[in-house]
């Protein structure tokens, strides 16, 4: 899934599809295009075999049914059905064998003449190819010849399973007056369905002969369903007289079926053949093409991959890398084996992470020597003025023989300045910072004791071991003290509070001091967020400064009005969590 989501493998794939499609596209034209020009071909095939076969079905027919009408004038039947009393015997034997002879050479003169009798009535006799016998035709018979006669185009009659065509003679006759003599030549079905069976040219085609206005059909199969469809097909052309072609869907098998109508035996050949028979080469063509695109499609996947792994893979390595130093890492390192361009940008990378250190190291080391130099400058602005101060009370506790007052301020003031002149270490605990804090509240309430108070909420509790840069505490309580409540004659209140919320230790400290202006805060804020850095330094923002290069720029100072009236100057230091790399690079 993941291989997939890449978007450079996907469009590699898409790429190599799409310069196949084309291919593909015009071997699946020709294809089809040889299909349809074959299907096209073979119908035409059997358009030409229908129309032949039907042709040479209605000339033999023809020629059968004038040899037929031929007897109205053979003047022994003509004597024999009119004059038989009256004619002697030999003469009579002699008519009856003519006959017999005609009606042989009729039998014989078609493949598809099964037999052929003559019956006169006024004899009572039957005359066939090999005599005649003292029997009339069926009255049944009889009755479908008069119907077929008059009443249909077409010559045949079906009776059972006999097909047959047959004349009344006189022709004229009415339906009341009774024929003279009777002509009836029976069609070899067996020979029809042999016809039949010649005209497809597939051994699962196969042909049906339909009669228009008669209930009877031929077929050279026994295929009763597919039989009944074609039967419907015809009757929805019938109207047309015309032939055509048909591509039909059976039992989820595709036919070619042509037909072609014959006003002579007022009957219609339906051919039809299985298309997949017709079209199975091609069709094998197809699968082998199908085949061959899934067999590409394979091949381009796989090709894909190996472009894949020769190239995105150390692609993706390199960008891994970058993105590792975008959030920070410095440390990284591609270690490459090959001489190609991608070791050579793997070789430049490494060189680049490495100048890039050098340059960090160098600016850091700037920013820490210009820290401590500030540092050293605010140290040197605030002792000889706090010193100064500090000996003062001193004396009037001395003065007025307040000795456990004093003993008690000079242990407080030997720990401030043991605190603030241990120049080897720029950083301590943040609970070492927030008793440094208390001491030099302590030292400054010996002297304000009548106009202020300080109060102490919270400890640094759990973090109490964090390293913090010194003196981030004091500045912000010198501050309060020197700015924030310098008129107040009483009631001064200072608060420093501890306490973590959000992610972050916030230590913050507020007066209810009455001169701050809200343009005063507007321009302090504006200083703290400036990055100016040749700007003037003063207390607050070296504080900010050097917690930014401790903790980065979610640390810092933030000042803002304070609940109790004056100034709240917040410190936040966020709590670091374990890091864990952002990404991976693959080798």
């Amino acid at each position: 899934m993941r291989l997939w989501r890449s978007s450079t493998y996907l469009n590699l794939v898409l790429t190599f599809l799409l310069s196949i499609i084309p291919m593909y596209t015009l071997s699946l034209y020709i294809n089809l295009s040889g299909a349809a020009s074959v299907r096209q071909e073979i119908t035409n095939s059997m358009q030409s075999r229908v129309h032949f076969y039907l042709s040479s079905y209605e000339d033999e027919l023809n020629r059968v049914t004038k040899s037929m009408r031929d007897f109205i004038n053979d003047i022994d039947l003509s004597d024999l059905s009119n004059l038989y009393p009256n004619i002697p015997t030999y003469e009579r034997f002699k008519m009856l064998n003519r006959l017999e002879s005609k009606l042989f050479f009729l039998n014989n003169s078609s493949q598809y003449i099964l037999s052929s009798k003559l019956y006169i009535p006024s004899m009572g006799i039957t005359i066939h190819e090999r005599g005649y016998d003292e029997v009339s035709i069926p009255d049944k018979e009889i009755s479908e010849i008069r119907s077929v006669q008059y009443k249909t185009l077409s010559p045949f009659t079906m009776l059972g399973d006999r097909f047959f065509m047959g004349s009344l003679f006189p022709l004229g006759i009415t339906a009341a007056q009774a024929p003279t003599s009777v002509i009836e030549v029976e069609i070899s079905l067996q020979s029809l369905k042999n016809m039949l069976k010649q005209i497809p040219s597939t051994s699962e085609g196969g042909a049906v002969l339909f009669a228009r206005e008669q209930d009877w059909h031929i077929t050279s199969t026994q295929e009763d369903e597919l039989i009944q469809t074609l039967k419907e097909l015809w009757e929805q052309k019938a109207e047309d007289h015309k032939a055509g072609s048909e591509r039909l869907k059976i039992d989820n098998q595709y036919y070619l079926v042509t037909y072609e109508p014959s006003d002579m035996l007022d009957a219609a050949l339906l051919v039809y053949v299985p298309e997949k028979q017709i079209l199975d080469p091609i069709s094998r063509y197809f699968v082998m093409l199908l085949v061959l695109s899934i067999l590409s499609v394979a091949v381009i996947i796989f090709f894909s991959f190996w472009i894949y792994r020769m190239i995105h893979k150390p692609l993706r390595s390199l960008v891994s890398a970058f993105r590792r130093v975008e959030y920070g890492d410095m440390e990284i390192s591609i270690p490459y084996k090959t001489a190609f361009e991608f070791g050579y940008l793997y070789r430049q990378f490494n060189v680049m992470i490495s100048r890039l250190n050098t340059l960090i190291q160098e600016v850091y080391e700037e920013k820490i020597h210009s820290q401590r130099a500030e540092l050293k400058q605010l140290q040197s602005q605030i002792n000889p003025h706090f010193l100064y101060n500090s000996f003062f009370v001193l004396k009037r506790m001395i003065t007025a023989d307040d000795n456990k007052s004093a003993i008690s301020f000079v242990e407080h003031l030997g720990n401030y300045f043991q605190y603030i002149t241990r120049n080897a270490d720029d950083e301590v605990t943040l609970e070492a910072e927030w008793l440094h804090a208390r001491t030099y509240a302590d030292i400054q309430m010996a002297r304000f004791r009548k106009r202020l108070r300080t109060d102490f909420v919270g400890d640094p509790g759990l973090y109490a071991s964090l390293k913090v840069p010194r003196l981030i505490i004091q500045p912000l309580l010198e501050n309060a003290y020197q700015y924030g409540l310098l008129n107040k004659i009483k009631d001064g209140i200072i608060s420093v509070s501890v306490e973590v919320k959000m992610g972050f230790i916030c230590m913050a400290v507020e007066d209810n001091g009455e001169e701050l202006i809200d343009e005063q805060l507007s321009m302090l804020q504006a200083k703290l967020n400036s990055h100016y850095v040749h700007m003037e330094t003063t207390g607050l923002i070296n504080v900010h400064r050097r917690l930014q290069l401790k903790f980065g720029t979610n640390a810092g100072v933030l000042v803002s009005r304070s609940s109790l009236g004056g100034l709240r100057t917040e410190i936040y230091i966020p709590i670091e969590e374990d890091k864990t790399n952002v990404s991976t690079i693959d080798y």
